[in-house]
């Protein structure tokens, strides 16, 4: 059995000490959007900002109607004190587009590439693909990988079964 809290130790002590370090002990501020009702959604908006908490970062939940989504994260996009956005999906599930793909797809690439804290938008998507781990040249910069991914990897290192040659 293995237990998240064993394998996310080492991470989350390492963001408190980097929060611990940064002018006033203040982090990072990341912007949850909910445009929906689905119960699923607010819980998981509720577990972030409780982890948020735990690690001194900053997490503010938004709640929009899901017509208004778009222009609120333009709004996000542009405002220097929001560092990270996260959408709460499902907002329009399978809903057609004029993007195409469902109207979410397009929502996913409407967050900024410096602010996707979930790395689902089209530059990480395309980065992904491309098993390009980098966002510079001197590879100073890691690409943000989507969270479920990365916890299995990140999983199966902790209990060192993880081939990292691949």
């Amino acid at each position: 059995k293995v237990l998240a809290d064993e394998v996310a130790k080492p991470f989350r002590e390492e963001i408190r000490d980097a929060v611990a370090k940064m002018p006033g002990g203040i982090g990072p501020k990341l912007v949850g959007f909910l445009g929906n009702s689905d119960p699923a959604a607010r819980q998981y908006a509720e577990w972030t900002g409780k982890a948020f908490a735990a690690d001194n970062l900053r997490f503010e939940l938004r709640e929009v109607d899901e017509l208004a989504l778009e222009d609120e994260l333009e709004k996000a996009n542009a405002d220097p004190e929001v560092h990270g956005i996260m959408i709460y999906y499902p907002v329009f599930g399978q809903r057609p587009s004029f993007y195409g793909g469902s109207h979410d797809d397009y929502l996913r690439d409407t967050v900024s590439a410096y602010k996707d804290v979930e790395g689902l938008g089209h530059y990480y998507r395309r980065a992904l693909y491309r098993n390009q781990r980098f966002v510079d040249k001197e590879g100073s910069r890691k690409c943000v990988l989507p969270c479920t991914p990365l916890a299995v990897i990140k999983t199966l290192e902790y209990l060192e079964v993880y081939d990292s040659s691949l």
